[in-house]
């Protein structure tokens, strides 16, 4: 069907089902862990292009619905919950009609809906991450726990838009936690992760392609065709699991083939051979390559037949009778800048922003999309003193630029798949420490976010929830209204890009050096950064919360509004203690 009325029904059955999970816990009844488990598939199987086939959609609805009324029968104060979480569809006709009822309920609130949308995406990132992460063997119940707690909040629609802001940045710290889950999940299990060549030429064995984010599906895969005569590659964002020793140890472990998701379909003609999507989005496969494609829940195509990992001797097989893979590149991509790699890297990279040799880090993450061609343009122009980190399939507007080296360092620099998003933020926040800075923004790092996939806007997220102040995003969310962007234009100076030329010359232009007497126009950040003592001044006149993350990037006039002080008062007794000025006789 073209509409996405089947998974915005599976949305509204996952919410009324952590809804009961909530409550029950309230009341310390038993949830059972399977119960969890169905709300993180079902979130990530109605991202966008994962699950597809209306017949798959339709069963899993009505086994939430049976779930939830299982165990709202043990739920002793109904009363405390959302009309919505009761609604008994009699089948697919009322489906539409509920959506229709609940678009009106809410038609005056289109910021609150804006944020809601924003927060369900992000939530299906998060299920995708952490669903990865239970494969490899690791599992972190406070984070099913949170997903559960703030789905039940989005049927609250009487929530006010800061309310739902906050809840938004939540959603962005527990984006950050599960990242850091399967960072260390993998880590564990595959050795640390480490500087790796990474094969973009095809061998000459046939392969097996595996496709999204499931490293434990490709180590299975891995000891299934050992000594078989099969290679297995990987496609997009599992292009990082090659920095993992312990994989890397696979002699037919042949390196990464093709492109970004966008290139599915010319990708996947040219490889020949048998394809498994783990996880993300799937394009409508083509005549081509329809007939050794297969899934693995949660994606689940109309015609596509979906394997478990007892099925995998079905694509060995297949494998074997296909010919090798068209070759799309030549040579190697080094990848892997990212955990100890960065860690080990980092007095180099404090020293040269301390010298001034290092201005500015770019950081360029998620996915590649048809406007791509912006970070490309991006590196070549970036000045010589900058530097950009790629995360995730972003990396594919950068490979095979040669822009020489800075103390040593690429000027380029890949980290490997969006959760390596992580390891930056964790070691932009070592750098602020070591640069003796009030939070990451004394860090010289500007986000590129490229936003297409539910990962990405999870990684978004996580980016606000660490405080980040200059954050470019490719793109203005379908769902956003003006205010919404408003809001984090405010509070994060989010800008839309708009040519790479231009936003650089804004980026890296000079700001004026302000001497003299304080102007009521500066950031609180600003004035602190300059005059040291400034801080415990402010504090005296009646500001307490100046050093806080949002009041730091308010002006000075600003902060003296929100607290019902004379801006020009403050200033004054500002520019007179921190001798500014003269006193008077």
């Amino acid at each position: 069907m073209l509409d996405r009325t089947l998974e915005e029904t599976l949305d509204l059955c996952t919410k009324a089902l952590a809804a009961v999970t909530t409550e029950l816990r309230i009341e310390q009844g038993d949830v059972p862990k399977d119960a969890s488990h169905l709300i993180m598939v079902n979130l990530c199987m109605t991202a966008d292009g994962v699950t597809t086939d209306p017949a798959i959609l339709e069963e899993r609805i009505a086994k939430t619905l049976a779930l939830r009324d299982s165990l709202l029968e043990q739920v002793k104060a109904k009363n405390v919950l959302p009309p919505e979480v009761l609604w008994a569809p009699k089948g697919p006709a009322d489906y539409k009609a509920k959506l229709i009822e609940l678009e009106e309920q809410t038609a005056n609130k289109q910021d609150a809906n804006a944020l809601r949308q924003l927060i369900l995406c992000a939530l299906k990132g998060v299920a995708q991450l952490c669903l990865a992460s239970y494969d490899v063997g690791y599992e972190d119940d406070g984070i099913a726990l949170f997903v559960e707690r703030i789905l039940l909040r989005t049927l609250k629609f009487n929530l006010s838009v800061g309310l739902l802001f906050n809840l938004a940045m939540e959603v962005g710290g527990n984006a950050y936690r599960a990242m850091s889950l399967l960072d260390q999940s993998c880590q564990s299990k595959y050795g640390t992760a480490r500087l790796v060549n990474v094969e973009l030429s095809a061998r000459k064995n046939p392969g097996i392609l595996v496709c999204g984010h499931n490293i434990a599906v490709l180590e299975t895969l891995l000891k299934a065709t050992e000594g078989q005569g099969v290679d297995i590659y990987t496609h997009d964002d599992l292009f990082g699991a090659h920095s993992y020793p312990e994989l890397q140890n696979y002699a037919h472990f042949a390196g990464n083939y093709g492109g970004p998701v966008l290139q599915q379909a010319a990708d996947f003609t040219a490889f020949h051979g048998p394809i498994l999507v783990t996880s993300g989005g799937v394009q409508a496969p083509t005549e081509a390559y329809r007939d050794r494609i297969y899934t693995l829940s949660p994606v689940f195509v109309e015609g596509l037949p979906s394997l478990t990992a007892a099925q995998f001797e079905t694509l060995v097989e297949q494998a074997k009778t296909c010919a090798a893979p068209d070759s799309l590149q030549q040579g190697e991509h080094i990848s892997g800048f990212a955990r100890e790699t960065l860690k080990q890297m980092s007095e180099t990279m404090v020293g040269a922003m301390k010298d001034g040799t290092l201005s500015k880090m770019l950081v360029l993450v998620g996915d590649d999309t048809e406007d791509g061609a912006y970070l490309t343009d991006l590196c070549r122009e970036m000045p010589q003193n900058a530097v950009a980190l790629t995360v995730g399939s972003v990396k594919y507007r950068t490979m095979g630029l040669q822009l020489g080296t800075l103390r040593g360092m690429p000027r380029v620099m890949d980290t490997g798949s969006v959760w390596d998003l992580y390891s930056v933020l964790s070691t932009a926040m070592k750098f602020q420490d070591a640069l003796g800075k009030f939070d990451i923004n004394g860090v010289p790092m500007t986000f590129f976010v490229s936003l297409e996939s539910a990962v990405s806007y999870a990684a978004l997220l996580a980016i606000l929830y660490s405080g980040a102040k200059t954050v470019y995003i490719s793109r203005l969310p379908r769902f956003f209204t003006e205010s919404v962007y408003a809001i984090f234009q405010k509070n994060f100076g989010m800008t839309i890009m708009t040519s790479a030329t231009d936003d650089l010359e804004t980026l890296f232009a000079e700001k004026p050096v302000v001497e003299g007497e304080i102007d009521t126009n500066m950031l609180i950040i600003d004035i602190i950064e300059k005059y040291p003592g400034a801080s415990e001044i402010l504090m005296s006149c009646g500001m307490s919360c100046v050093t806080c993350g949002s009041a730091l990037y308010e002006t000075l006039a600003e902060a003296c509004m929100v607290h019902g002080l004379d801006p020009d008062d403050v200033k004054e007794v500002l520019d007179h203690e921190l001798g500014l000025v003269e006193d008077d006789d």
